[in-house]
């Protein structure tokens, strides 16, 4: 009897959490027309999809630490821009235009600045995030960076942002 009544509990527990839990829609991640330009020429199309990825991947999971979920046609919709980004590694595209770098000495300062709009279901403008980080020097860097290290940190510290002006303007939590 007791393990019925334990079993009944935490399904009403998981219930009223998913009941609980607001969604949010997000667009498919665009880029500025000049970074979208620099993404064809010099960055390549594969590593624009991984910066799409990783940015919605991360704006996902700050969202559901707040307790809201992404789906489709909910009350308010989050969309992203990335205006620039700069790589820490010479991507394959950059090494196929200029055959004189090497890849693997090769390191740059690097980061993203991204913009993000959050708008209610008629449109209206609730909140704008604007975040911009970038290495100051190579001290910033710890240990050998990957091809979107300080990128990724910026797409981290922008998603944090857009979590916490959702739950600002929704009052999730």
């Amino acid at each position: 009897m007791r393990l019925v009544f334990a079993a009944a509990s935490l399904a009403a527990l998981a219930f009223a959490q998913t009941a609980s839990a607001q969604s949010v829609s997000l667009t498919p991640v665009s880029f500025s027309p000049e970074f979208q330009a620099k993404v064809d020429n010099e960055i390549g199309a594969d590593q624009g999809a991984v910066l799409r990825t990783r940015v919605e991947n991360a704006i996902s999971a700050a969202l559901a630490r707040r307790g809201a979920s992404v789906s489709a046609g909910a009350p308010v919709t989050i969309e992203v821009d990335v205006i620039n980004a700069v790589p820490n590694r010479a991507t394959i595209q950059s090494l196929r235009s200029n055959y004189l770098v090497d890849p693997g000495p090769t390191v740059q300062l690097g980061g993203a600045e991204l913009h993000a709009v959050l708008r209610s279901s008629g449109g209206a403008t609730l909140a704008e995030v604007v975040h911009r980080y970038y290495d100051h020097d190579f001290t910033d860097l710890v240990g050998p960076p990957a091809m979107w290290t300080s990128a990724g940190r910026s797409i981290s510290q922008f998603a944090e942002r857009v979590a916490d002006a959702y739950v600002a303007q929704t009052g999730a939590r």
